[in-house]
This record gives C-alpha cells, structure tokens and sequence, in this order.
C-alpha cells in the first residue's frame, strides 16, 4: 500500500518551468471538457470537432504530469467519456519518467476508474483497447478481474455474451480462448490435471473469492459460444427462450426482445414489456414509459431513484407531474445541503435559447442540466433574482422549451440592478444577439464600480475553445454535465490560483479513496 500520510508539499520538481507556468491553464481546459464532453454531438459542433478537440487537451494535460492526469479523472462530475478516454491513455502509454504517483498508485487509479463505469461502457472500453490492440499485463489484468470478478456473472452473460466474449479474447487471446472453450465444452469430471492448471491459472485466479467454480465455469463456457448442458436460470432460459418464447420470463428487457425478433417475429414488442416488465432496471423503467403507453403495459417507476437532469428529460418527453415536481424539489434541497456554504442573496440568468436544446443525439440535455443546476442553486439561496433570456417569468419547475436566439445582455443589467452578492449565468456560451452584448455590459459595470460576482455555469462543451465557450473573460467558468458536479468549478479554481496546493488536495482526496477500494479489492480476489 502506498503512504497515504497528509501531503502539504507534492514533489513537482520533475514538471519544468515552462510547464509549471501553463500547467494551471492546461487543468481548467480539461476541467471545461473533462465534465462536459460526451461522445455525441452539441448544437453546435460535430462529434469529429468535439472528438479532435478533447484528445487534443488530453495529450497536453498528459504531457505535463500523468499523475495529474489520472488524478483528475477521479474528480466527481467527470463524464464517463472522459474516463474512458483517460483509461486507454494511461494504458496503452508505458510508465516512464517521473509522475506524482507511484506505479502501484496509478495502477489502483486505473482499477477505481474501471470499477466506476457503468457495465456496458467498460465493455465498450475494453473493446476499444482491443481495436487499439492495447494488450499489455496491466490491460489484461484489468480485463479478467473486473469481468470474472464481478459477483453477478451470469446475469452478465445473458446480458453482454458478445461484449464479454470480445474482451476475454483479447485478455487471454484467440488461442488461449479457444483453448478454454474447449475444455469447458467437455462434463468437468473429465478434466486432466492440466485442463485445471489452465482452468486455474486462466480463469479461477481472478474470481471472486467463495463464488462456485462450477458456476464460474458455466458461465465462460456459455460467453464463449457454448450451450450444451446448462444448468444455471439464466443461462437456460436464454437457451430454452429461443424455442418457447415464455420461457424467458427471467431474462433482461434486451436480451428477450433480440430473441424475439430473431427466432419469434410473430410476437410483438409489447409482448415482451408484459413478460419482462419485472426484469427492468431503474433506467430501463423510466425509458420505457412511452413505449408502455402505447402498449397498454403498466410499468411501474419510483422518481426517488432518479437523478433530477433524468427526471427532467423524463418531464420533457412525457409532461411534468405534482410527484415529478416534488421529488425535483427535495432532491434540490438534498444537493443543496452538501454545497460547502449557504448563499444569501443571488442572482440567476438562465440561457432558454434554440441551442439550449442540444443535439438530435441528446435532445434537450443542456436545458435539463441548466434546470436542474437552477435548482440547486435556488435551494442553497435566502433570496433570489432570476432572469430568463426570452423575458419569460417561470414558476419553480415549470418547463419551458428552448426557442429563439441567445439575449443576455439586457437580464444582466436587471440582475445588477438587484444587487445580489453573486451572480451566476446557465448558458452554452452563444451569445448571437448580438455577440459580445454581454461582455460590454460587464467591462462598463466595472468601470462604474458594480464588483459583484459572476459566475457562468456551461453544460456544453465547445470544441473551437478547446473547453467550454466563454461569454467574457471578466468571469469564471465551471463546466457542470450534472448538478452534483459543482466541486469541479472549486477544484478548477484552485488549480489558477496555486498549483502546488491545488495538487496537494488532489492527492489528499483522491489516494485514500483508492486505497480503501484496493482493500476491498484484495479481500475478494487473489489479484489486482
């Protein structure tokens, strides 16, 4: 285990002048897109542009220290994108010269990075290494671990068979895996002594500690293509579903409806809602929703379970309701709480311009996140002045579609003439009527003593930028992909303001938080 003793002082004598003058620059960009990148489009610029522009800040940040880099992906709010991207950088760059953190460090960074990934974007991640031939040891460690670790297997298996295949390939390679599927095709009395060194070596070392052999067994042998002699629910009931279509009762919402439209095309999708609606997950519940109105299929969901950005995507495709309006409010209250301070008195202007709408790809998620950060603010507030950039004078919660072009210049001027002690501006960073307006009005409030703080708030990376559109370099900017993301900002600021601190208290809040899962880790498989 590394020292995990309170770090006042980094050894940053390896970072050169010239990087240390630009090292705090270099960090805010990649806060800018580390916590708003995703891999879709924006309003604005294409996924190539937005792709071309994120590798682009990641290779600088890298450059300079990888240590901080991976630090940095740790910080809550970091979209899932940028995780992965960071992931595949570190492993597929060999350690060479110095970094903030140790290799042992960095390699549990690497686990607690994977292990924090939702299942299908870590398969995604490591079939990507597997496009980007990525196959060193800390890879295919990485691979077999986190897949013949994870505790509920054979729900995997049915769920992600092709995935899961993919990536064992690649960690054990073609040869190796065929070699395996061989043997595990064959009644497990009949294995040679060195059929179970393989079986050992290959595959029981990184399971979960008190898990089944047999269990483990069935199901590779089931991802790697074989259906012979199952034994295990769900295994046999995506075998046996493919013949009698109730069969499938247990299996997942996807699963059933892929066999349904391969080997069953006489029976509908709403056939499928009815016999796996107990099988959805969380997320699953609230997607599904229009699809189960028109299928006359009652699915039931809990708004608690919810993030609020999801609820409003939800409120937005189906109506907003009482419950959706009260449980938006107390989770508000909730964020709210963990806000380091109480604000008293601020002023909010919120961008409800056509851009606000996002992307086909992620229809109305900047208004959702703009809502839902809105929100928070409001509860963390005594007093509030709001303005909306089309004039409109919205309750708490309501709905308003983006529509129009970008007028904040003249909202500003209201809030000011509130005299809130800060004011933050929601936007995408567009301003086009005209461009420049808002800037103007604040360099000529400053000229006339008006010191207030403003603050803008973007949940849309821009790619022309490289990080998120400025509306004025008079005032900060925190990039939020999601209202419990507000630390980013403080970290960002940090960053400008000493470096040396700013990497201190990275290493304080991050490094016990990888050794405290690397405990766990190491209680529960014989390798990490």
């Amino acid at each position: 285990m590394a020292d995990i003793a309170k770090i006042t002082s980094p050894e940053l004598s390896h970072i050169g002048e010239v990087e240390r003058k630009i090292v705090g620059k270099v960090f805010s960009s990649f806060l800018d897109t580390a916590g708003t990148a995703t891999s879709r489009a924006t309003f604005y610029n294409t996924l190539e542009e937005l792709e071309k522009t994120t590798i682009q800040i990641h290779e600088q940040l890298f450059e300079i220290d990888r240590g901080i880099y991976g630090l940095s992906l740790v910080l809550p709010g970091v979209t899932d994108y940028t995780r992965q991207l960071g992931i595949s950088r570190l492993l597929s760059n060999p350690i060479k010269g110095k970094s903030i953190l140790t290799p042992a460090q960095e390699l549990m960074l690497i686990h607690w990075l994977t292990n924090h990934l939702p299942p299908q974007r870590m398969l995604n991640l490591f079939i990507a290494l597997k496009k980007s031939r990525v196959n060193n040891k800390r890879t295919r460690v990485l691979i077999l671990r986190s897949i013949l670790g994870y505790e509920k297997l054979e729900f995997w298996a049915v769920k992600y068979r092709h995935k899961l295949a993919k990536s064992l390939q690649h960690a054990w390679g073609e040869r190796d895996a065929g070699i395996i599927k061989a043997i595990l095709s064959k009644s497990q009395e009949s294995y040679t002594t060195k059929e179970n060194t393989i079986l050992n070596r290959m595959i029981l070392k990184y399971a979960k500690k008190g898990i089944r052999k047999e269990k483990v067994f069935e199901c590779i042998s089931f991802i790697l293509g074989n259906e012979e002699n199952l034994k295990l629910l769900l295994l046999k009931s995506y075998h046996d579903a493919k013949t009698k279509f109730e069969k499938g009762s247990k299996l997942p919402y996807e699963v059933l409806e892929g066999i349904r439209s391969q080997f069953h095309p006489d029976r509908k999708t709403g056939d499928v809602l009815l016999l796996s609606k107990k099988q959805l997950t969380t997320g699953q519940k609230l997607a599904l929703q229009r699809k189960a109105k028109e299928e006359h299929v009652e699915v039931k969901f809990n708004p608690k379970d919810y993030d609020t950005v999801r609820l409003y995507l939800y409120a937005y495709e189906m109506g907003m309701t009482v419950t959706i309006k009260k449980e938006l409010k107390r989770k508000a209250k909730t964020l709210a709480m963990r806000l380091p301070t109480k604000l008293n008195h601020i002023g909010i202007l919120v961008d409800v311009s056509e851009s606000m709408v996002g992307h086909r790809t992620q229809k109305r998620r900047p208004i959702a996140v703009t809502l839902a950060i809105r929100d928070v603010l409001i509860a963390a507030s005594e007093k509030i002045s709001i303005c909306y950039s089309n004039g409109d004078n919205l309750k708490d919660f309501d709905l308003i579609e983006p529509a129009g072009e970008t007028a904040l210049a003249e909202g500003l001027v209201s809030l000011l003439q509130e005299k809130p002690d800060s004011i933050f501006i929601l936007t995408d960073g567009y301003e086009n009527t005209p461009a420049g307006r808002l800037n103007e009005a604040i360099i000529a409030a400053r000229r006339i003593g008006v010191e207030i703080p403003i603050y803008q708030i973007s949940p849309v990376m821009a790619a022309e930028t490289l990080g998120v559109r400025a509306l004025s370099e008079e005032i900060p900017i925190f990039p939020l992909n999601q209202p419990e993301a507000i630390g980013l900002g403080i970290v960002k600021l940090m960053m400008l303001k000493d470096v040396d601190h700013a990497i201190a208290a990275l290493l304080n809040l991050i490094i016990p938080l990888l050794e405290e899962e690397t405990r766990t880790i190491l209680l529960t498989s014989s390798v990490i």
